[in-house]
């Protein structure tokens, strides 16, 4: 499973990202934050961090990239 992100600036779609799902639960992982609602756990949810520190953080996700790597 994967989640499409698109970074819109200025009203025009810059980057469309293509996020394993397996990438959420990276631990090390400091764009992805996992919001746990222990009390209701159906609210829980994942974040995603995007900012001008995780942009380029977020470039192996980058559609192209993700397409590349989905072929080898």
């Amino acid at each position: 499973m994967f989640i499409a992100l698109i970074l819109v600036i200025d009203k025009e779609p810059k980057v469309i990202y293509l996020i394993p799902s397996e990438d959420l639960s990276q631990s090390d992982n400091n764009i992805f934050i996992n919001n746990e609602v222990s009390l209701m756990p159906s609210l829980s949810n994942w974040e995603i961090k995007v900012s001008s520190n995780t942009i380029p953080k977020s470039a192996k996700y980058s559609l192209e990239k993700m397409i590349n790597k989905l072929k080898h």
